[in-house]
């Protein structure tokens, strides 16, 4: 089949940036001293306790004027492994903080005292943070209430289960709730796809990334460079479809306009979730590496690529997209987890579905780096499995982007989170 029906790509050179979403792994801003600061007077902050615990993990309490007997653990999301440690507001949260501050709650949240997939660090700071808030409040917390970000929901899940009767809810929003393991899968699966089909365009593989990764931008200069068709290479593109076809590799798009015009949503969508998962692949390989000793954190060597839902711009090219799918199988290349690895990887942390407190997951349906497909059904099933619905609240937003989800749906979240722990409240 002549690929001649396909729009030229060349647009995409500068519309891919403006759907790439905003990194929730970007600069924050510099960290704050400890101390023990007042705040300005349109805040709804009586203290704020600004400190350090651990190895360099700081943390802030905010202490409401009119407190309501209540508190909220807040935890973020994954932070670059090199980044300084920083209290800045890197997830816009501080709008929902000061918010939840005008409701009487007192608010706690930690930088961790380590970035990149700090599990184990993020909860124990998390944790700590209940001794020293306590502390500055008259009384002890009627209720609490643990919620994060993405890494920070997947935490937030780990300390509900794991102190039911320490927390009695949990928000986890644009979480990992279906595991780590899953999640790297996924960013596995995508790399090993992007190489069959482009081979030598990103440097190292599924399972190696230079120790200074590119950046976005330069990622995504690579990426739009390799799709795009040329007269040497007028298939180009074709790569980028089969792998959104993937049933593995579910690349998310917002559904606005068609996946084969250059200037659609769709496609700007779909090539920003490209880019999103190998900068993300590129930029936790070292971290992951270093956590699990050298031994490789990916699986791929049984798997069977196999055509999902087909992303094609005609429907003449979906034959085309399967064919390549089905070739990808003797192409790609194999990896090995090792075992430890992969205990490692479940330790840190696959949630059960054995719910003792009430959940609210919030979870945008088109994201470009933690798939709704790939972590809300699992986890839903798991929850069902063990007879656990009734305290799953699981939200499904229709908006394309990891964790933009604006104020007012984080504290609907938040209200219904609310009411399900205190039904009469």
């Amino acid at each position: 089949m002549r690929y001649a029906t396909l729009p030229p790509l060349a647009g995409i050179l500068l519309s891919v940036a403006a759907c790439t979403d905003q990194s929730p792994v970007g600069p924050s801003a510099l960290a704050a001293n400890a101390s023990n600061a007042a705040t300005a007077a349109s805040t709804p902050w009586a203290r704020i306790v600004e400190g350090e615990t651990g190895p360099g993990s700081l943390y802030a309490l905010y202490i409401p004027e009119k407190w309501n007997g209540e508190a909220v653990y807040y935890v973020h999301g994954i932070r670059p492994p090199l980044a300084p440690i920083t209290l800045g507001d890197q997830d816009n949260f501080f709008e929902v903080r000061d918010a939840l501050g005008a409701q009487g709650y007192a608010f706690a949240y930690s930088s961790f005292s380590e970035n990149g997939l700090a599990v184990k660090d993020g909860a124990q700071r998390t944790h700590q943070l209940r001794g020293l808030l306590h502390s500055q409040l008259p009384s002890t917390p009627q209720r609490s209430y643990v919620a994060g970000y993405s890494l920070g929901a997947l935490i937030a899940m780990e300390l509900g289960q794991k102190f039911p009767t320490h927390y009695d809810g949990v928000l986890a929003m644009c979480g990992m709730v279906g595991g780590t393991p899953r999640e790297l899968q996924y960013v596995g699966d995508v790399r090993a796809l992007f190489d069959a089909y482009y081979p030598g365009v990103l440097p190292g593989n599924a399972i190696s990334a230079p120790s200074i990764p590119p950046t976005i931008e330069q990622v995504q200069a690579a990426v739009v460079a390799a799709i795009t068709p040329t007269a040497a290479n007028p298939q180009a593109p074709l790569g980028l479809y089969a792998i959104a076809s993937t049933a593995q590799t579910p690349l998310a798009f917002a559904p606005l306009g068609s996946v084969g015009d250059p200037s659609s949503q769709a496609f700007r969508s779909l090539v920003g979730s490209l880019v999103t998962a190998l900068y993300y692949q590129l930029l936790g390989t070292p971290d992951v590496l270093d956590r699990t000793h050298g031994h490789s954190p990916y699986d791929n060597r049984n798997t069977v690529y196999t055509m999902g839902t087909p992303v094609a711009p005609v429907p003449q090219l979906i034959p085309v997209i399967a064919a390549m799918i089905a070739a990808s199988n003797q192409t790609v290349a194999r990896f090995d987890i090792t075992p430890d690895a992969s205990n490692y990887l479940d330790r840190n942390y696959v949630p059960t579905g054995d719910l003792q407190i009430p959940v609210v997951s919030v979870h945008n349906l088109w994201d470009p780096l933690v798939p709704y497909p790939i972590h809300e059904p699992p986890f839903a099933q798991a929850v069902t499995d063990a007879g656990s619905s009734s305290m799953l609240l699981a939200q499904a937003v229709p908006n394309y982007g990891h964790c933009n989800f604006s104020t007012t749906v984080v504290l609907d979240a938040f209200k219904t989170l609310v009411a399900s722990v205190n039904p009469t409240s």
